[in-house]
């Protein structure tokens, strides 16, 4: 499969799961707590002491009952380790055996495809993940749906897709907080934030890292407290709270030296370096800066990962060059390329050729400068052929491939003129392709800002046709909807039904337990009818606890029988996630469309039925009859 066609799966993969349900699904099941949930907080707690456990118990019972669960847990542990290849076979072994129940086999499947996706092998991850997605939708299992999510959302940071990783983590993190399950809404605000604060959304990093803080500090877990206070750091660094990120980096780093953490400590250091430059350019700012940069780039150099040294020796290398020390700063950038120079072609290698560029510019060599230009322009145009990513598709389109050719052979031309010798020449030909290299820039600029605004667009449209609280339809977008049907009715003759619905005693909800435990009510209302009703059904609120629902493709006899369903899921819902004292039910009217209506006519028929149904009892759905 081609690059462009994994990211067209994933989309369509990532649309598919967010699909409303059928009503088949059994009961709501949001935290399974078995011997397997034990034997995960085992391995969290003392991983080295359960691995030996699993092993021993694994070795000694060949044909046991519960060895599915054993090896289960043991290729969760041998995962962590990231022997993926040993615990892809232990997993696909817990999936086969003869004893493994429907839920065992799902979390194997989970497990099995995070290991994929671990290895780079998306679209077998994919597919598993579409499956175990319907099962625990179908069987009501949140806290396995919400495992799905998360493992989603570390597969698309894994292809650098920061857009569907936040989709799939802010999707988690609502049914966290709606449903008790094993995994804390805290634990994914963590997550959250970081992609937050990776797109330099600095507010909303903000809100959720706060979150994950206050749960590590509860906690007492300083690992956590400490990578948290780094994020936070740099958050506040981003919001020009420099008392603030001093105070997150100086607990960051406190904690790091405590616990040995050299990775964190040298990346704190950085960010702290970092921090100082940006609040002042006195010299005292600069040289603390500088030693801090030294700091972090000693403590990274022992590091398998050489992601922060590379950092450190950029940042060096920036500050250097800005002091006017030009020569440090090339002898830096030298050897931040030979930290990277095994490594795969990407934005780093791209932003080390640039302040080589930058350094030599600076010397005044124009031949060493030409040759520098020369190495970028190739560079990007390597990494931009082969970054994976959908608008590099769309900067292809913005220019033929013959224009691309032309332009490259004109700068082949060009280079070679200049290296022969440096006259009045070279140094317009020079000029012209710096121009043009503005130009692209600028329309490349020009295009991703049409894009954005065009986003924008569709959000305020979205945001303009949608009821906030329920994200249902709101009363102008489904009376809309409704009026477009009943004109469609009058030509192809396609029968439809319309449910006016209206939750019982709301009133004394609000009155009783206040207009928050009212929002919450509205909220569980409309997350179980998005999971009830198939996606030919539109829902729409007309007001308060009024809703209008069209069904476009069920007979009434359907209808009554998926507000049946509704109805039997929402009341122990209600009662598990408001209170036991809420019984949260609703009145439903329905009138079967089969021919051509007036919109007003139709919503007073709806209405009719629906006082029917209160005025009888409530907690029931009456069908509209012609006298």
């Amino acid at each position: 499969m081609s690059k462009l066609g994994l990211i067209v799966a994933i989309f369509v993969f990532t649309v598919s799961i967010l699909k409303p349900v059928s009503s088949s699904a059994n009961q709501l099941n949001s935290a399974p707590n078995d011997d397997v949930i034990a034997g995960i907080k085992a391995l969290h707690r003392a991983p080295e002491k359960e691995m030996a456990r699993l092993k021993t118990l694994l070795d000694e019972n060949k044909s046991a009952a519960k060895r599915h669960e054993w090896l289960y847990l043991y290729a969760l542990g041998k995962e962590k380790r990231g022997e993926y290849d040993e615990a892809l076979s232990l997993a696909e072994s817990s999936i086969n055996d003869v004893y493994a129940s429907s839920l065992m086999q799902q979390r194997a499947k989970l497990l099995k495809a995070k290991i994929l996706s671990r290895k780079g092998e998306m679209q077998e991850a994919i597919s598993l993940l579409n499956a175990v997605k319907q099962w625990s939708m179908n069987y009501g299992v949140i806290q396995l749906n919400i495992g799905v999510l998360m493992t989603l959302g570390a597969a698309f940071e894994n292809i650098e897709e920061s857009k569907l990783a936040l989709d799939n983590y802010l999707s988690a993190y609502n049914l966290a907080t709606q449903f008790k399950t094993q995994v804390p809404p805290s634990h994914i605000a963590g997550l959250i934030g970081t992609i937050y604060l990776q797109q330099s959304k600095f507010q909303e990093a903000k809100a959720y890292l706060n979150e994950a803080y206050e749960f590590a500090v509860e906690k007492k877990n300083t690992v956590n407290q400490s990578n948290v206070a780094e994020k936070l750091a740099r958050t506040e660094l981003g919001l020009s709270n420099f008392k603030t990120s001093a105070r997150f980096f100086n607990l960051a780093i406190k904690i790091a030296r405590k616990n040995d953490d050299t990775a964190l400590l040298a990346k704190a250091l950085l960010g702290k370096g970092e921090m100082w430059l940006a609040q002042d350019d006195t010299a005292e700012a600069i040289n603390t800066a500088r030693n801090l940069f030294k700091e972090a780039s000693d403590l990274a150099l022992t590091l398998e990962s050489k992601t922060v040294y590379f950092e450190s020796l950029i940042a060096l290398s920036r500050l250097a060059l800005s002091s006017g020390d030009k020569t440090r700063a090339l002898e830096k950038v030298r050897l931040a390329e030979e930290v990277i120079a095994n490594e795969k072609l990407g934005i780093p290698h791209l932003e080390t050729a640039y302040l080589k560029l930058s350094i030599l510019e600076a010397f005044g060599n124009e031949q060493d400068t030409i040759d520098a230009l020369k190495q970028y322009i190739e560079l990007n145009k390597v990494i931009t052929e082969s970054l994976d990513k959908s608008r590099v598709q769309i900067i292809r389109t913005l220019y033929e491939l013959d224009e691309i050719q032309a332009e490259n052979s004109d700068l082949k031309a060009i280079t070679q003129l200049q290296e022969e010798k440096l006259t009045l020449n070279q140094q317009r030909s020079f000029l012209l392709a710096v121009i043009t290299g503005l130009f692209l820039l600028l329309s490349l600029l020009l295009f991703l800002l049409y894009i954005k605004r065009a986003r924008y667009q569709r959000r305020l449209e979205r945001l303009a046709t949608t009821d906030a609280l329920t994200r249902f339809y709101n009363r102008a977008k489904i009376l809309e909807l409704l009026n477009a049907k009943l004109e469609t009715l009058e030509n192809s003759a396609n029968e439809f039904c319309l449910a006016m619905i209206d939750i019982d005693f709301f009133k004394s909800i609000n009155d009783n337990y206040g207009h928050k435990m009212g929002d919450d009510a509205l909220r569980l209302f409309s997350h179980i009818a998005r999971q009830i009703f198939p996606d030919h059904v539109d829902m729409g609120r007309l007001g308060g606890e009024e809703f209008l629902f069209i069904f476009h493709k069920s007979t009434e006899r359907q209808c009554v029988q998926l507000l049946d369903d509704f109805r039997k899921l929402l009341k122990p819902a209600a009662c598990n996630q408001l209170s036991e004292e809420i019984s949260l039910t609703f009145s439903a009217g329905l009138k079967e469309i089969n021919s051509p209506h007036t919109t007003t006519a139709s919503l007073e028929d709806a209405d009719k039925a629906l006082y029917e149904a209160k005025e009888t009892g409530r907690d029931q759905t009456v069908i509209f009859k012609c006298l």
